[in-house]
């Protein structure tokens, strides 16, 4: 078995959706596979039980200032499902985020 995959640090808060929208890890994978990451990206967030709640006036759920988004408890950020991915997207994720390095 090989050693696990370290996440980025990078990541520590992003959400599934953000990883999905806002990383460009689409070119380290065949398109086919760049589509189930991004399906499997939405399904977390779809099941995530406590998800980050939405910016907003505070009312119906959505939340004020910054700080209460960043919240790592919620099952939507990137340390709870990161474990869940496979090997080839774990990989092409780090190559993503290592492209984003200055």
């Amino acid at each position: 078995m090989s050693d696990p995959i370290e996440m980025p640090k990078m990541f520590e808060c992003y959400t599934a959706d953000e990883v999905s929208e806002c990383i460009e890890y689409q070119k380290h994978l065949s398109t086919e596979r760049s589509s189930a990451l991004s399906r499997a990206l939405w399904q977390f967030l779809s099941d995530a039980k406590n998800p980050t709640p939405l910016g907003g006036d505070g009312s119906n759920g959505t939340v004020e200032t910054p700080g209460e988004r960043l919240s790592l408890e919620n099952d939507d950020k990137a340390g709870h499902w990161w474990d869940k991915l496979d090997r080839d997207w774990q990989e092409a994720l780090v190559k993503a985020a290592k492209d984003m390095e200055p």
